[in-house]
């Protein structure tokens, strides 16, 4: 791996996490109007569930593509909305 490839890598998993937290804000905002906040981020806990698998197949796909910067991407995304999800939860139950 060229340091190119691992600068482009460290650029894909920024871009992931970035739109992962601007996803989790979108997602917190959404249920704000509507829920208690437990109720929602058990929702939301799911969902960043959902989208870490997903993001998973789709990163492992990527990367057997060679498609470095993508793959990285698609593994950062979903790390952001899990961690803070679990960190709200916490608050609220701990």
């Amino acid at each position: 791996m060229k340091s190119t490839d691992t600068q482009e890598t460290v650029v894909g998993a920024i871009g992931g996490l970035a739109t992962g937290y601007v996803l989790w804000l979108a997602a917190y905002s959404i249920g704000d109007a509507t829920t208690t906040v437990g109720q929602w981020s058990l929702i939301v806990l799911m969902l960043s569930g959902v989208l870490g698998v997903c993001a998973g197949v789709w990163g492992w796909s990527l990367r057997r593509a060679g498609k470095r910067i993508w793959a990285s991407f698609a593994f950062g995304l979903p790390v952001l909305p899990v961690l803070l999800t679990l960190a709200v939860l916490a608050d609220i139950f701990f």
